[in-house]
């Protein structure tokens, strides 16, 4: 095989990754490669415009272009109460996250559709139990990569 066309295996040992990562980023980071029939190949110089080009902070920052967060520590009870306590302030001020989140430059309320993810990971030496609400993004609160919120009116 010609040395500037690499297949899977070869593109794998020029770049210094498992498999597995390289059929990650061939489904998330649009890794200039072409399928052939099954088989994949990648140009050796575009790979190296790839490598070139890219940007760790917009790579670091793309799932998390804003976050405002706020740890409290105690015991599990009185933390258990806590959540009780801020789902009851939430509710009495429409379902605005900034009464919970001082740090939050708009008001930003929870829609009356959503979806609530409760999950326990065990992550590096912490283990959590997490409450999630997520819903869609709405078109006025999204982002560019980097993009911090405009401040409030």
């Amino acid at each position: 095989m010609n040395d500037d066309i690499l297949n899977l295996e070869q593109a794998i040992e020029f770049l210094g990754v498992s498999e597995k990562t390289l059929i990650k980023l061939l489904r998330e980071e649009h890794i200039p490669a072409r399928k052939i029939g099954r088989e994949w190949r990648f140009s050796r110089e575009a790979l190296l415009s790839w490598l070139a080009s890219g940007d760790s902070i917009n790579y670091i920052n793309q799932n998390e272009r804003y976050m405002v967060s706020q740890d409290v520590s105690g015991a599990s009870s009185a933390l258990f109460g806590k959540i009780g306590d801020a789902l009851t302030v939430l509710r009495g001020n429409d379902n605005n996250i900034k009464i919970l989140l001082q740090e939050l430059d708009r008001d930003i309320s929870i829609p009356q559709e959503a979806t609530l993810r409760i999950s326990y990971k065990q992550q590096r030496e912490v283990e959590k139990l997490e409450f999630k609400i997520f819903w869609d993004q709405r078109e006025d609160a999204k982002l560019e990569a980097n993009q911090k919120l405009p401040a409030s009116r």
